[in-house]
């Protein structure tokens, strides 16, 4: 009986539901000559023509990989931290180690994205919008801040046609994006 409780929660802890709840980091600094746009249009150009998931999630992780890459030392130190806060549930510990590297770095999309998080899941929704707006300014194409939107306008403030708006838009980066699913929770008279 014990091995059937065994497979069990090996099968639970090794299903796609589980795969989506991947932790991203660390941070590293970039190097000398490294050109995040370049990178980030080349990956683009690969994920539009990935031939399946498996490949698909493995674009997007060197999407993230690029996301996270630090300006500086100073910076990648900064959201280690943060991010080391968040993970231990110290989420205003984080706000404090990411607002003064926002300022100082402003064009950091990814600094910005990690504080709207945490402000997500502190359920502060109106802020984790606010700097997801900023984040989109910065890079258009950031999937994680918008389907993250997408979930907020969707999900928690019954948005629906602006979430919908914003989830058409990650999926015309990233067709096979997990927040798609976010779609069957619109109400057919929202459509």
């Amino acid at each position: 009986m014990k091995l059937f409780w065994v497979g069990v929660l090996l099968a639970i802890f090794s299903s796609s539901t589980m795969a989506q709840s991947k932790t991203w980091g660390p941070a590293t600094a970039a190097k000398p000559g490294f050109d995040r746009k370049a990178k980030l249009d080349e990956l683009f150009g690969k994920l539009s023509k990935a031939p399946n998931e498996t490949a698909s999630r493995i674009i997007f992780d060197d999407l993230y990989s690029t996301w996270m890459t630090a300006p500086d030392e100073e910076a990648a130190e900064s959201m280690n931290k943060a991010l080391r806060a968040r993970g231990g549930f110290n989420f205003d510990k984080a706000i404090r180690i990411l607002n003064p590297l926002i300022e100082r770095l402003p064009g950091y999309a990814q600094a910005r994205n990690e504080r709207s998080y945490v402000y997500f899941l502190k359920k502060d929704y109106g802020r984790s919008l606010m700097d997801c707006e900023r984040v989109i300014e910065i890079e258009p194409r950031h999937l994680g801040c918008l389907s993250g939107m997408a979930r907020i306008l969707i999900r928690h403030q019954k948005r629906y046609k602006a979430g919908r708006v914003v989830l058409e838009e990650a999926m015309k980066w990233h067709p096979r994006i997990y927040e798609k699913v976010l779609l069957k929770e619109i109400p057919a008279s929202e459509l």
